[in-house]
C-alpha cells in the first residue's frame, strides 16, 4: 500500500488543503507520508462473529412483511423470555442476507446487530428479517425492492415506511415485537398508519452497530409493539451503552424496571403541551380523535395546554437536508464516516462500494444521491452546516418548552393511512414526517400510541389514529407512563 502514495497523490492533497511545497520539501512529505501509511498498514481489520441461525428461508406472508425467515434461539433467560421478535432489514443478523431493500445491494454478515444479540441475552427468539423501503429512504413501504408492503389493518392503504415490515408483522400477529429504525419518523410511522406502538429512544440510547445507517446524525433504533408494556421492556433490553458504538458511552444503563415501574400511573398531575402547529395541519377525522383523547386525559387529571414551537414547519426540509447530504456521503465514500465511531466494518464497506460501482439503486434512491451528491459538491457542504445549525437552534427550543411541561403532545402523522400511490413529491414526503421529523432533529424520545379510530364518512373503512407523546432527553419512562394511560382509554 506504501508504494500507491505517489507524489501526484501527495501534490493532490496539497492542492485540496491549499498547501504550497517546493519540490524537495515534497520529496521529504513523501517520505514521511510513506512512513505513515506503513504504519497506519499494521492495524489488522477483524469483523467480529456471532452464531449464525442454521436455517434461512424466504418470508412468505400475505403481507409482504418478512423478507427472510429463520430460528435464532435466546441465548440467555430474561425480561423477554418466550417472545419472537423480528428486525428491519437494515439491521445485522449473523448468516442472514440484508439487501436494504435495495435491487444492487446485498450483504451477509459474520455478526449480529449489538440489538439483536442484546435481545437474545433478554431471552427473545429472533424470527425473521421485516422488509423495508430502499435504504429506509421513504415513508410509505412502497419502496422495496421485493415488493410493496401491505397494511393488514387498513385494505388498498400503506402501512407506512421505511419500517414498514416490522410494524405489519406487528399489527398482523405474526410475532410479539419487531425492530425498526427512524431517522425522521419510520418506527413511529408505520406505528400510527397499522394502529401499533412504536417507540424512538433518546438519540444514542440505543446501539447503532451492526445497523446500515442512512443518516448518521438523525438515525435511532426502537421497537414496534401492539402494546406499551411490550415496547417498553424491549427498549429496555436493547438500550445503553455499547463498546462497539463510541456514541453511546455517555449513556445510562437501563433496566425493564425503569420503563415499567410507573407505567400504570395514569396522568394525574401531569402537564401536556399540545404543539399548535401539528393540530392545526391534522386532517379534521385525526384532529377529532386526538381531542376526544385529550379530553379523556384531562379528565383523568393531566393539565392540557397549548403550545407553539418557532421553526416547527421548517424541520421537514432540515431533517431532508441533513439526511440527504449524510447518506450521500455515506455512499459515495463506501461507508466510511470520519469522527462518528460506530464501527462500519469492512465486509459491509464493500458491498456498498460494489453497489455504488454496479449502479443499481432502486429509482428513489438514485434520485436522491443524484440530488444531494450535486448539493455537496455544488455547496461544498453550506446547506448541510446551515440545517444543523437550525437543528441546534429548535432542540434549544423545544427543551425550553419541556422545562415547563412534562411532555409535548401531537398527533403522530397528520393523516390516517393514505391509499397507495397518494403519497407523492417531496411535498407529499414532507407531510408525513411533519410532526415525527422534529424529534429526530432534537433527539428527544417520543412514542406513538393508538388513540382511536376515524372514518370520513359511514362508507370509509376505519382506520388507526396515532398519539405521539414527546419527553426530555432520557424521560422515556415518562412517555411511555402517558403512552400507556393513552392506550387504556382506548
Amino acid at each position: 500500500m506504501t508504494e500507491d502514495l505517489s507524489a501526484e497523490t501527495l501534490a493532490r492533497a496539497a492542492d485540496k488543503y491549499g498547501i504550497s511545497v517546493t519540490d524537495e520539501e515534497r520529496s521529504e512529505h513523501l517520505e514521511t507520508a510513506r512512513t505513515l501509511a506503513a504504519t497506519a498498514d499494521t492495524f489488522d481489520v477483524e469483523p467480529p462473529t456471532s452464531d449464525e441461525p442454521n436455517e434461512t428461508r424466504d418470508g412468505d406472508d400475505p403481507h409482504n412483511a418478512f423478507r427472510t425467515r429463520f430460528e435464532l434461539s435466546p441465548t440467555a433467560e430474561g425480561a423477554l423470555e418466550g417472545l419472537e421478535i423480528a428486525v428491519k432489514e437494515n439491521v445485522a443478523v449473523a448468516g442472514v442476507e440484508t439487501t436494504c431493500g435495495s435491487p444492487g445491494f446485498t450483504y451477509t454478515p459474520p455478526y449480529s446487530a449489538t440489538a439483536v444479540e442484546r435481545l437474545r441475552d433478554a431471552g427473545a427468539a429472533i424470527v425473521g428479517t421485516t422488509n423495508m423501503d430502499e435504504f429506509a429512504f421513504f415513508t410509505t413501504g412502497e419502496t422495496c425492492a421485493h415488493g410493496r408492503t401491505e397494511n393488514p389493518v387498513v385494505d388498498g392503504c400503506v402501512p407506512g415506511g421505511s419500517s414498514s415490515g416490522s410494524g405489519a408483522a406487528v399489527a398482523a400477529g405474526l410475532v410479539d415485537c419487531a425492530l425498526g429504525t427512524d431517522t425522521g419518523g419510520s418506527i413511529r410511522i408505520p406505528a400510527s398508519f397499522c394502529g401499533v406502538v412504536g417507540v424512538k429512544p433518546t438519540h444514542r440510547l440505543v446501539s447503532r452497530f451492526g445497523v446500515v445507517d442512512l443518516s448518521l446524525s438523525l438515525d435511532h433504533v426502537g421497537p414496534l409493539a401492539p402494546d406499551v408494556e411490550t415496547a417498553a421492556e424491549v427498549t429496555a433490553a436493547v438500550a445503553g451503552p455499547d463498546v462497539a458504538d463510541p456514541s453511546t458511552h455517555a449513556t445510562p444503563h437501563v433496566a425493564a424496571s425503569d420503563l415499567t415501574a410507573d407505567l400504570e400511573a395514569g396522568v394525574d398531575g401531569l402537564a401536556l403541551g399540545v404543539v399548535e402547529e401539528s393540530m392545526a395541519a391534522a386532517d379534521d377525522a385525526v384532529e377529532r380523535a386526538m381531542e376526544e383523547t385529550l379530553a379523556d386525559l384531562e379528565s383523568a387529571g393531566a393539565t392540557v395546554t397549548r403550545r407553539s414551537l418557532e421553526g416547527y414547519d421548517l424541520v421537514g426540509p432540515a431533517v431532508g437536508t441533513i439526511s440527504g447530504a449524510e447518506f450521500a456521503s455515506f455512499v459515495a465514500n463506501a461507508g466510511v464516516s470520519y469522527g462518528v465511531g460506530t464501527g462500519t466494518t469492512a465486509p459491509l464497506r464493500d458491498a456498498l462500494a460494489e453497489a455504488t460501482e454496479g449502479s443499481e439503486f432502486g429509482a428513489n434512491v438514485q434520485e436522491q444521491l443524484l440530488y444531494h451528491g450535486a448539493l455537496n459538491e455544488h455547496l461544498e457542504g453550506r446547506q448541510y452546516v446551515a440545517a444543523m445549525d437550525f437543528g441546534r437552534r429548535f432542540t434549544a427550543t423545544v427543551r425550553e418548552h419541556l422545562s415547563e411541561v412534562d411532555a409535548l403532545v401531537t398527533p403522530t402523522t397528520p393523516m390516517a393511512a393514505p391509499p397507495f400511490g397518494s403519497v407523492e413529491g417531496m411535498d407529499g414526503l414532507l407531510r408525513t414526517i411533519a410532526n415525527t421529523a422534529p424529534f429526530n432533529l432534537t433527539g428527544t424520545p417520543a412514542v406513538s400510541v393508538p388513540c382511536g379510530e376515524t372514518a370520513e364518512t359511514n362508507a370509509d373503512e376505519p382506520k388507526p389514529v396515532g398519539l405521539q407523546v414527546v419527553t426530555d432527553w432520557h424521560d422515556e419512562a415518562t412517555a411511555l407512563q402517558i403512552a400507556r394511560a393513552v392506550e387504556e382509554r382506548t
